[in-house]
């Protein structure tokens, strides 16, 4: 007999793509999905997913604390759940368990409508005082304003997690970060990578469009001094690439560490293409943290910035910003690297590292915790302070100058994606815990 799900998430599939992929493609289950109208429409169908939408809530009002802002919207997204829930309710549907990611309020108000039926939560971080990244690092140091807004931040959350029957939490590090009141209800689930689509590929080629080509409203143009690419170009892997991928170029995700390391790269290998892969356009251009100041930096985002910071010490001609790429045009860049480079605070874990890793790119990773748990030094990456330019550059000119090392970390690496992170190691311990929820409450 099949399951009923329900997947809720603002921006689905996000994180839920392969579990909902996997239950849809049996006939015998029906998987309905809800998210934000304006976020679902721009992201792929999975075929045999009901996939329902609220519209995206109004702001809170500038009269409202800005610390309540968010968890006002919160309130506004989990009403819109709740109708929407409460509509299908009423059509006869029940489901045997719902997943919901809870950082954006839609778990809020789940048990009004589903009173009996067990509910998954994501734990993907818990912020608060203790939360490592507001001492991280020195050049952003936290306010006390901004301990405070941590610190509430975890409102929704605790509501959420308060009312779910499990969590689920995809690494050590973030497992840990949970207190212990809903560590003990949290299971350690990696969502899985496909190893198969990432894997190395000898003929691999990325194409660099002309630089107007990539302008939209996510990835915003470059400055007009930056020289503009244009004509297409392609790379492979007889180039030196060197890589950097995140999903918004910022300080969160040592951008502005990397960026300061290039003059020193370029200086020892004039040869290499710098691919960089990120969002700098509207909205949330400035990623997690706050955005460059306007007034010192003149920039509208954080690769600005740190271009205007570096101007005249760069080979602009090798410097490709390619903005947000999709998912097969980023696998292509991975399969050609020379050096892949991911920094990090230790912060929720990137899918770019372990995706790397599947392809056998060699690896320079910060050394804070979240990369700590997915590779050791010297044997499948090489670790840097991540508040050291200089160290980061010497590291990424060894692993392009040292082919027999960057090889053997790139092979050790997929070795170590395929045994720890490969996602048919981690979708049946998904299923077993889903279908134990639903056994539990039958």
């Amino acid at each position: 007999m099949g399951l009923n799900l329900i997947i809720i998430h603002q921006n689905f599939p996000a994180q839920y793509y392969n579990i909902a992929r996997h239950y849809a493609a049996d006939p015998d289950n029906t998987v309905a999905a809800i998210g934000d109208a304006a976020n679902v429409r721009h992201r792929p169908r999975i075929p045999g997913v009901n996939l329902l939408a609220y519209p995206a809530p109004q702001p809170a009002s500038r009269h409202t604390h800005h610390y309540v802002r968010r968890h006002e919207e919160n309130v506004r997204r989990g009403q819109a759940v709740a109708r929407l829930l409460a509509q299908m309710r009423g059509q006869g549907f029940t489901p045997d368990v719902i997943l919901v990611h809870p950082d954006w309020g839609e778990g809020l108000f789940i048990r009004l409508v589903y009173p009996d039926t067990p509910i998954l939560a994501y734990a993907e971080h818990w912020s608060g005082l203790s939360d490592p990244v507001l001492d991280f690092d020195p050049e952003f140091p936290a306010s006390p304003d901004e301990r405070c807004l941590a610190e509430y931040s975890n409102a929704t959350r605790a509501l959420v997690f308060t009312g779910a029957d499990a969590l689920q939490t995809p690494t050590r590090f973030q497992l840990d970060a949970l207190p212990p009141l809903f560590r003990e209800r949290a299971a350690l689930l990696y969502d899985g990578v496909h190893t198969k689509y990432f894997q190395p590929e000898a003929e691999a080629a990325l194409v660099l469009p002309p630089a107007k080509a990539a302008v939209n409203a996510e990835n915003a143009a470059l400055p007009k001094w930056f020289p503009q690419r244009k004509e297409a170009a392609t790379l492979t892997r007889r180039d030196t690439v060197i890589t950097f991928i995140n999903r918004v170029l910022e300080p969160y995700r040592g951008w502005h560490v990397f960026a300061r390391a290039l003059p020193r790269i370029q200086e020892a290998c004039p040869e290499a293409h710098l691919v960089l892969i990120g969002r700098t356009g509207a909205p949330g251009a400035w990623g997690y943290g706050p955005p460059p100041d306007s007034r010192a930096r003149k920039s509208r985002n954080w690769r600005d910035a740190l271009l205007e910071e570096l101007r005249g010490k760069l080979d602009c001609s090798r410097l490709h910003f390619m903005g947000l790429l999709p998912q097969e045009r980023t696998r292509e860049a991975l399969r050609i690297s020379r050096a892949h480079v991911y920094l990090s605070y230790p912060f929720v874990l990137s899918y770019s590292p372990v995706e790397a890793m599947s392809c056998a790119a060699p690896l320079v990773l910060s050394d804070t915790a979240p990369c700590r748990e997915i590779a050791d030094h010297e044997a499948e990456a090489l670790f840097v302070d991540f508040h050291s330019p200089e160290e980061i550059a010497e590291t990424v000119i060894r692993l392009v100058r040292d082919q027999p090392l960057a090889r053997r970390l790139g092979l050790a690496a997929r070795e170590r994606a395929l045994r720890d992170y490969d996602l048919n190691v981690w979708l049946p311990r998904w299923t077993s815990l889903i279908e134990d929820l639903a056994n539990r409450a039958a």
